[in-house]
C-alpha cells in the first residue's frame, strides 16, 4: 500500500514539472509564404524596412534576416534620400540657432 502512494506521488511530480516545461516553450516558427517572399524581394531595395515588416506582420528582425538571406540590399538612391532626409532636420536647427543668437545680441 505505502508503495502505491509513493508511486502516485512521484508521478504527479512529473506531471507538475512536465507542466512548466511546456510553458517555457518558445512558439513555433512562421513560415513565409511566396507571395510574402516575392513582396520582401519587390519593396525591400526600395522602402523603409519597419513600414515593409507593419505590413507582412513580421518583426524587423525577421525581414532583415530574410533579406540578408536572399542577398537583397538597399538601393543606392533610397539609402541617398534617408541621408538627405536625415540632414534637412540638423540644417534647419542650426538656422534657428543662429535667428535666436543674433537676437540676444541686438
Amino acid at each position: 500500500m505505502a508503495a502505491k502512494k509513493t508511486a502516485k506521488k512521484k508521478a504527479k511530480k512529473k506531471t507538475a514539472k512536465k507542466a512548466v516545461k511546456k510553458t517555457a516553450r518558445k512558439k513555433a516558427v512562421k513560415l513565409w509564404t511566396k507571395s510574402e517572399l516575392n513582396t520582401l524581394k519587390k519593396e525591400y531595395p526600395k522602402s523603409d524596412t519597419k513600414k515593409l515588416a507593419r505590413k507582412l506582420k513580421r518583426t524587423l528582425e525577421a525581414v532583415r534576416f530574410q533579406a540578408k538571406k536572399h542577398g537583397l540590399k538597399k538601393t543606392k538612391s533610397f539609402m541617398q534620400s534617408l541621408y538627405k532626409a536625415a540632414s534637412k532636420p540638423a540644417a534647419k536647427k542650426k538656422a534657428t540657432k543662429k535667428k535666436a543668437t543674433k537676437k540676444r545680441r541686438h
